[in-house]
């Protein structure tokens, strides 16, 4: 056996051992995915979960972080540029309130509606106060959307930016 070709064989193995060991598998992150996760993550935020993308037609990143105490998902691409970027949230809250108790338009509303059908309850949905604009960074368009507190909701990646 060559002494190159035995070298070899010996650090893969050893990187093999190293990784049954800690039961981790590895994969290697481009430089430009390390410094956009840095930037975006900040000295307080945390990687919860990290998970490389689309193998085979060009490599993207999921990523699930903690910033500010609220989780996130972003997704980067091969490039380390953030295709989008949003708080997870459950469904937004619904309360339950009795049709009597209901606006009158509201109620003429769904009366016409349901054809007779019976009502009992209706479910009300509060929205909250958002922030929403369009940026463009480096010819790449992007929403970015912002509740009242000035927590971030979203940044999303919208397309190339045609100059017009």
């Amino acid at each position: 056996m060559k002494p190159l070709a035995f070298i070899s064989a010996v650090v893969l193995t050893a990187t093999a051992a190293l990784a049954q060991e800690t039961g981790k598998l590895t994969i290697d992150i481009p430089a430009a995915v390390q410094a956009t996760l840095a930037k975006e993550k900040g000295d307080t935020g945390k990687v919860i979960e990290f998970k490389r993308l689309n193998d085979n037609d060009g490599a993207a990143y999921a990523i699930t972080l903690e910033l500010d105490g609220k989780p996130y998902e972003m997704i980067l691409d091969g490039a380390g540029r953030v295709m989008r970027k949003e708080m997870i949230t459950g469904e937004p809250q619904e309360n339950g309130v009795d049709v009597h108790k209901l606006p009158e338009a509201i109620k003429k509303t769904f009366y016409r509606e349901a054809v007779g059908a019976a009502l009992k309850t209706v479910q009300v949905r509060e929205e909250k106060k958002t922030y929403r604009t369009e940026i463009v960074i480096n010819r790449r368009k992007y929403s970015i959307e912002v509740d009242a507190a000035g927590k971030l909701i979203s940044k999303r990646f919208e397309g190339e930016d045609d100059g017009n």
